[in-house]
């Protein structure tokens, strides 16, 4: 019998709840962000109780080589990203807070069908990033957070001129960090 993890059960419902608030955000616009705040929320405690698990010394690990082709996917946790997801965890609890009465006083923009379908996935990914195990898997949800983050930036393209061009200038931006990271890697 093997004994509860609660790093991995931490993550896993982390990014269950992610999934669920982004379908929720498909839901009509005055339940909305009644629904995503919560489960936003929800996910920041779920990943702030995988850091506090990692930091209290335990460690967690993962392999799921079909998953990526080439690579596969491997995460885990430790002391030191324990630290991260604690801090991440606690972020995103608070923007899912923030979320339930910004978003449903706006109805546009950060409270856009958009903006909160990709909101909780830009979190899952950043909550992702620091039990990336591997380079390729590194890659990939560095990428996923970025392209995530972007399409945040342009949730107000249509309403202020000035976002497109900051997306497309912020696009650049992730991209050369992006190059920056695989130099430093290499």
């Amino acid at each position: 019998m093997t004994s509860w993890d609660p790093i991995g059960t931490a993550l896993a419902t982390l990014l269950a709840l992610s999934v669920t608030a982004s379908a929720a955000a498909l839901l009509p616009a005055r339940i909305r962000p009644r629904l995503v705040g919560p489960l936003l929320a929800a996910s920041g405690i779920a990943g702030a109780l995988g850091g506090v698990a990692a930091l209290s010394g335990r460690s967690w690990r993962l392999d799921l080589p079909e998953l990526l082709p080439l690579a596969g996917v491997q995460l885990s946790a430790d002391a030191l990203s324990g630290w991260f997801l604690l801090l991440i965890g606690a972020v995103t609890t608070l923007a899912g807070i923030y979320t339930i009465g910004y978003a449903e006083s706006t109805g546009q923009g950060p409270g856009s069908r958009t903006a909160l379908l990709v909101l909780p996935m830009f979190t899952g990914s950043m909550l992702l990033v620091p039990v990336a195990d591997s380079v390729p898997t590194f890659l990939v949800c560095w990428e996923l957070m970025a392209v995530t983050s972007l399409l945040l930036v342009l949730t107000e393209h249509r309403h202020r001129a000035e976002v497109r061009p900051a997306a497309i200038w912020y696009a650049a931006m992730t991209q050369a960090g992006f190059v920056t990271v695989l130099i430093g890697l290499v």
